[in-house]
C-alpha cells in the first residue's frame, strides 16, 4: 500500500502527479464517445498495436483494449500516474494486453512501430509540439493511425480565467482557433472527422464524479483522516470546477489521421 500523504504534501503536488495519486481517470474530450469512434475508423482490432503518449492513468489506451481486444504500450512521465494506469488495468480490465511504462516520450525509442498512437489532446501541451508530433508519425507503421482529439477555441477565452487555469495546472489552456489547431496535423491524411461542441456539466454532476473518486481512493488507500479527504476533494472539485468554465469557449475535433509513406507530407484531397 502506498504512503498516505499529509495535507501540505497534497498541496504541494503538481498536477500530474495529484491525478496519479488519487487516480482520477483523466479522460480524452469525448470520452467514451470519442475511443469508440476512434476504434471503428481506423479499424482497431484483435492484431492491432498500440502507443498511448502522455497516458497518465491509462483510461484510453485500456478501453480501447477493451473495445478492440488490441495490444500496446502506454508512456508518461508521471511515476504515480504509471502506478495507478498498472492498478486499472488490473483491477478494471485485466485481460487487456497494456503495459505501461514511466518514460519521457522526448527520448523514447520503441522496439518496433505501432499500428496505431493514442495523442488525445495531449499534443499542444508538450514544450515542442512539432518535435513530439514529428516522432509519432516516426513510430508508425505505413498507413498507420494517429488518433487525435484537441481542443480548439470557439470565442477568446478571458485572461482572467487564463490565469486561473495556469494557477492550477500549471499550463496554459488551448487558445487557438479550429484552423490554427489544425496546422500540425496537415501532413496527415484525414479519414475521419467530427467537431464537436462542449457542454457544461451542472453542480449535482461535478459533486458526483468529484464524491465518486475521492470515496475510491480513501476506501482502497484506507485514507480515515478528515482533513486529508478534504484537501483531496477540494483539489480535485477545483480541478473540473475550472476545466468546466472553460467549456463555453472551446470545441474539440475527433480525428483518424493516417500516415501512408508514398502521400506524406502531401495532401492531394481537398479539405471539408
Amino acid at each position: 500500500m502506498k504512503r498516505i500523504l499529509t495535507v501540505k504534501e497534497i498541496e504541494r503536488l503538481c498536477y500530474t502527479d495529484f491525478v496519479g495519486y488519487i487516480n482520477q481517470w483523466n479522460v480524452l474530450p469525448g470520452s467514451y464517445s470519442t475511443l469508440s469512434k476512434w476504434k471503428v475508423f481506423s479499424n482497431l482490432h484483435s492484431n492491432s498495436y498500440l502507443l498511448e503518449v502522455a497516458c497518465t492513468t491509462g483510461f484510453s489506451s485500456r478501453e480501447l483494449a477493451v473495445l478492440s481486444g488490441c495490444s500496446g504500450i502506454g508512456i508518461d512521465i508521471s511515476k504515480s500516474s504509471i502506478k495507478a494506469a498498472k492498478d486499472n488495468i488490473m483491477r478494471y480490465a485485466s485481460k487487456a494486453k497494456i503495459k505501461y511504462l514511466f518514460q519521457d516520450a522526448h527520448i523514447y525509442k520503441p522496439k518496433e512501430k505501432f499500428s496505431h498512437i493514442v495523442v488525445g489532446a495531449s499534443l499542444k501541451f508538450f514544450s515542442n509540439p512539432q518535435k513530439m508530433f514529428n516522432l509519432c508519425v516516426s513510430w508508425l507503421d505505413d498507413g498507420g493511425y494517429l488518433l487525435a482529439s484537441p481542443f480548439f477555441v470557439t470565442k477568446k477565452i478571458p485572461d482572467s480565467l487564463v490565469k486561473d487555469f495556469k494557477k492550477i495546472f500549471n499550463i496554459t489552456p488551448t487558445q487557438e482557433p479550429y484552423k490554427e489547431i489544425m496546422k500540425i496535423y496537415q501532413p496527415l491524411e484525414i479519414m475521419f472527422e467530427e467537431r464537436n461542441n462542449l457542454c457544461q456539466e451542472t453542480e449535482n454532476e461535478l459533486k458526483h464524479y468529484c464524491n465518486s473518486t475521492v470515496n475510491r481512493i480513501c476506501k482502497s488507500d484506507k485514507i480515515e483522516n478528515k482533513k486529508i479527504q478534504q484537501i483531496i476533494y477540494k483539489r480535485l472539485y477545483e480541478i473540473k470546477k475550472m476545466s468546466n468554465e472553460l467549456r463555453p469557449y472551446q470545441g474539440y475535433t475527433v480525428l483518424v489521421l493516417r500516415y501512408e509513406k508514398k502521400v506524406y507530407p502531401n495532401r492531394f484531397v481537398e479539405l471539408f
